[in-house]
């Protein structure tokens, strides 16, 4: 370990974004959340939070992801109920992605608070529960003839949205994780680069 590459590590320590979350509902593509991780390590998204309900566990693609996955704290529950309730009791608002009347544009709501957006299956977006949990629903607009998005690409479109509003209010100036927080991030990244070392192409 140099000490450039642990100046790195402390520079994205510090840009971490402890106020902006993704929500995966039921994916069932490991290629589509490995490349959600590369997207939400672009963007300084720390925190996934990932609805799985099987019993294995998740085995991400890892050419998708580019190796972003060890660099992300996934956090697994058993359902969307568990997942929005315990992110609600922390003071997120929940954006879902859902195309209705009530739905507003993207760009149009606000991610320099502490914000959850939930993305849902591949084949049937988010459920009816994610819905009525949520504070918005939120849609990105289009003009082709498919009216949908790679669930990886709208998270992208999404995040870029967010990292351009928060960026624009210094929230990537100021750390939002302590330093102790930054400390023991480091210290799992450490370890995760020595146990991801042998394995990489």
């Amino acid at each position: 370990m140099t000490d450039e590459r642990l100046r790195r590590m402390e520079e994205i320590a510090r840009k971490r974004q402890f106020g902006l979350r993704v929500v995966l509902e039921d994916l069932e593509n490991p290629r589509n959340i490995s490349a959600i991780c590369r997207v939400c390590d672009a963007f300084g998204v720390q925190f996934l939070h990932v609805i799985h309900r099987g019993i294995k566990p998740i085995v991400l693609d890892k050419r998708a992801s580019a190796g972003s996955h060890q660099w992300l704290t996934v956090i697994q529950h058993p359902s969307i109920e568990d997942c929005l309730n315990e992110l609600r009791s922390m003071g997120f608002r929940v954006y879902a992605t859902h195309v209705d009347a009530t739905a507003k544009e993207f760009t149009q709501v606000d991610y320099t608070g502490r914000v959850a957006v939930v993305l849902g299956n591949e084949g049937h977006g988010v459920s009816e529960t994610a819905r009525q949990l949520a504070d918005e629903r939120i849609v990105i607009p289009q003009i082709g003839f498919v009216n949908s998005l790679n669930v990886a690409t709208a998270t992208a479109i999404i995040l870029a949205e967010a990292f351009r509003q928060r960026r624009a209010a210094g929230l990537y100036d100021t750390p939002e994780l302590s330093e102790s927080e930054r400390n023991e991030l480091i210290r799992q990244w450490l370890e995760r680069e020595k146990v991801m070392a042998p394995s990489r192409d």
